[in-house]
């Protein structure tokens, strides 16, 4: 997870901007009291990319496979990613394989009739799996971590270069990858396959 905080002057004029990158499972990012605590002191506007950085495709009147009970919440995040013309399209994809549903995530001590959580993170999960989710995406920053344990040489065998690999967190979940472009796009679909299969 990559944060990018800015801080403003009385006028609006850009005086500082901190860069802060983390690396985990969503598990781990959301149990993170530092990262909680970083995020949560902002002075002023954080985003994930510079606002040139976003692609221009308007949003569609539903987020594939979410939830109407999360629609408006993905929505916002979608509003501040790098990439959400690319990150729909990867949804898009994905809820057309067979049984794949778009979750939120029932946060720890929440009480047994509330409703899911769709601010952070969502999870792709063929119905009927006995594992977790093939992929945890994140609207927000346009990012998509797998259910894959492979290596950085094994990404390459299979000519993916826009993959990284991760180095801490739930040891299923070593791949990454950040939205970025149409090659990137491809990447994630192909792995997201793989991921898919396996479950």
């Amino acid at each position: 997870m990559l944060v990018v905080s800015q801080e403003l002057d009385k006028r609006g004029n850009l005086m500082k901007v901190t860069v802060f990158q983390f690396e985990g499972t969503a598990e781990e990012l959301d149990a993170s009291q530092v990262l909680k605590e970083l995020t949560n002191q902002r002075r002023g506007p954080v985003s994930t990319a510079p606002e040139g950085g976003h692609d221009s495709q308007t949003l569609p009147a539903g987020i594939p496979g979410v939830a109407d009970e999360g629609q408006e919440t993905v929505r916002q995040l979608l509003g501040r990613s790098p990439a959400p013309g690319l990150f729909i399209r990867f949804l898009k994809e994905t809820t057309r394989w067979d049984n794949v549903g778009v979750y939120g995530i029932k946060r720890k001590n929440a009480l047994p009739d509330a409703p899911l959580d769709y601010s952070r993170y969502l999870r792709l999960r063929r119905q009927g799996s006995q594992f977790g989710g093939f992929a945890y995406v994140y609207a927000e920053y346009s990012t998509i971590n797998l259910r894959l344990n492979y290596s950085r040489q094994q990404l390459d065998d299979l000519g993916i270069k826009s993959a990284r690999t991760l180095t801490t967190g739930h040891r299923e979940y070593r791949v990454s990858v950040d939205l970025t472009d149409e090659t990137s796009l491809a990447d994630a679909l192909q792995l997201a396959e793989l991921a898919y299969q396996a479950t």
